[in-house]
Order: structure tokens, then C-alpha cells, then sequence
């Protein structure tokens, strides 16, 4: 039975640390901020004119006012929810002016159907998040509905344009023509050809990386599973092997029948006519022509006995369900 219940556990250890692995594995990456920064395109629904608009904005607009406007469409959040998803991007990019925090991000995730917009701390207060809210409804969701992501992007981007400049007395304008480069393709053989083996490489040593931190993190959770296991055993070992039967130690009977109260002393003399006589405090006494008299205060008296009683808040707007 002992050793049912040490396999049991020992299941139910291991059946932990699977479930561990998978959901640290089901976890996706904050990605890491490219040359153009202020569009990430991983789910490949922005052309590269409206990328070039969207940059161009931003450099007239972060020149003016430190502000900044991001729009990252991923794939997938994986496990995580897209407004803790967008507050991490956001945090971890440092959108916006460090003094004034007056950065501004639009999170598009394609395989769960939603979006989500946050701003700065120090936009809070002039665009609130129930106005960012009215703005995506009005702007980006007509089109995000029908899968047209470029237009409803570029319809809410000019709407927090316009927002800027009425906070800031600021107009942004179009400096000219940015260069964005190509995802699909590049120009030059050369270059795709140095660039993908930087990715290469890149991506190698994110997997090593990747596969050390996994291996530690497996591993010290078996050695901590395994520790468990092994007090747990002891224990089960330790407790069976001292249990022992005691014999009840021997009770002293008192004999209700021999009262004898305190303050009283029995003795035996001879009188002249034999008997029992007692002391002063009383007992039985033979006279001289026999029978019984008390002594001087006689019989029993019993002694007397007394009882006493006694901001983030949460920004954003929400996203479409």
C-alpha cells in the first residue's frame, strides 16, 4: 500500500511539471523594436505606403511635441490577454517622451480578432480612455470588421493626429517621402543574402538561449520535485516504523470506604475498662462503666468550601469581442 502511494505521487509530481512546461511554452515574446519602430508588421497587413505615412507623421510629430504613435500588428497575444500584451509592448519599447509620457500605442492581434489602444500616463487625462474607446468604434472597427486593417488604420491613426494637435496647438505634417523597407523582398542579392544570415545567426542564438533557460528551468524543477518526493517518503517511512503499543501504567484504587478527614487523629489506648477513645477533636470513647460518650466537642465536622463566579489605472480602449 506503501508503495501504491509513493508511485501516485510521484505521477502526480511529473504530471505538474508537464503542465508547467506546457503552459511556459503556450507564452508569447514581447518582440523586440526594428529599425522602423513606429510600425511592426508581423501579421502582414500593412503595405509599405501606408508604413511610409504612418513614419512620416511621427517624425513631424515626435519633432514637435516628443509624441509617438505606434502600430504593431502581431499574429497572437498567446496566452496572454492583449491589454496586459499591449502594456508590456509598450513599456518595454518606451513609446513616447520619457518626461511628458505622451506616447501612444494601437495593438492589432489577426488570429484573435481584436485590438486594443493604450496611451501614455501623461495623456490620461486629455484622451481618456472612454474617448479612446469612441474612437476606435467610429474609426477602426467598421473597417477592421470587414478585414480592411490597412483603412481602419490609417482612419483612427489621423484621428489621434488631429488629437495631438488640438492638445498641443501643433500641426503635423507629411515630411515627405520616408523610405521603409521592404518585407517581402530586397533590392539587392547581396544584401538578402548578408541579411539572412544575420537572421541566421540571430535566430540560432536565440534558440540556444532559449533551449538553456528551458533546460534549467526544467531542471530545477525536477531536483525540486525529486527533494519533495524523498521527504515525503521519509516521513511515510519514519511514521510506520515508531509506531509501537504501550501498556497503561497501573491506577492506585482508593477505597471509598476509608474516609479519614484531615485534622483528626484515630488511636488505640486502654482504659481502665478497655475500648477506643479519641483526641480532643472528638472520635468514640469507653467510660468506666463501658458504652459510648463523645469526647469534648465530638462527631465529625466537616471544613467550609468557597465558589467564586465570576491608473495603470487600466488604460485603452476596449477591444472588439
Amino acid at each position: 500500500m506503501k508503495h501504491i502511494r509513493l508511485i501516485c505521487l510521484f505521477c502526480a509530481l511529473s504530471s505538474l511539471l508537464l503542465l508547467i512546461c506546457g503552459c511556459s511554452s503556450g507564452k508569447a515574446k514581447i518582440p523586440e523594436p526594428d529599425d522602423v519602430f513606429y510600425v511592426y508588421d508581423e501579421a502582414g497587413i500593412i503595405d509599405d505606403e501606408l508604413k511610409s505615412y504612418i513614419v512620416s507623421k511621427n517624425v513631424s510629430l515626435c519633432e514637435q511635441c516628443g509624441g509617438q504613435i505606434v502600430v504593431a500588428a502581431v499574429k497572437t497575444t498567446g496566452s496572454k490577454s492583449i491589454e496586459k500584451y499591449a502594456y508590456e509592448l509598450f513599456n518595454d519599447w518606451g513609446i513616447g517622451d520619457s518626461e511628458k509620457n505622451n506616447g501612444m500605442l494601437l495593438l492589432i492581434s489577426v488570429e484573435e480578432d481584436d485590438y486594443w489602444a493604450l496611451q501614455g500616463e501623461g495623456l490620461e487625462k486629455l484622451i481618456q480612455s472612454g474617448t479612446l474607446k469612441l474612437m476606435l468604434t467610429d474609426h477602426l472597427e467598421p473597417f477592421f470588421a470587414k478585414k480592411q486593417y490597412g483603412e481602419g488604420i490609417r482612419m483612427f491613426f489621423n484621428a489621434l493626429i488631429d488629437r495631438y494637435e488640438q492638445i498641443y496647438s501643433i500641426t503635423v505634417t507629411q515630411s515627405g517621402t520616408v523610405d521603409v523597407p521592404s518585407t517581402p523582398q530586397q533590392t539587392e542579392p547581396q544584401q538578402e543574402a548578408g541579411s539572412s544570415f544575420f537572421s541566421l545567426f540571430k535566430s540560432l542564438i536565440k534558440f540556444i538561449a532559449f533551449v538553456i533557460v528551458t533546460f534549467t528551468v526544467i531542471l530545477l524543477i525536477v531536483i525540486a520535485a525529486i527533494i519533495v518526493f524523498i521527504i515525503i517518503a521519509s516521513l511515510i517511512s519514519a511514521g510506520s516504523s515508531t509506531a509501537s503499543f504501550h501498556s497503561a501504567a497501573p491506577r492506585t484504587v482508593i477505597n471509598p470506604y476509608s474516609f479519614k478527614p484531615s485534622g483528626t487523629t484515630f488511636r488505640t489506648t486502654s482504659g481502665r475498662t478497655g475500648g477506643f477513645s479519641s483526641g480532643r477533636t472528638g472520635g468514640f470513647s469507653s467510660g468506666r462503666t463501658g458504652g459510648f460518650s463523645s469526647g469534648r466537642s465530638g462527631g465529625f465536622s466537616s471544613g467550609g468550601h468557597h465558589s467564586g463566579g465570576g491608473g495603470g489605472s487600466r488604460g485603452g480602449g476596449a477591444g472588439r469581442r
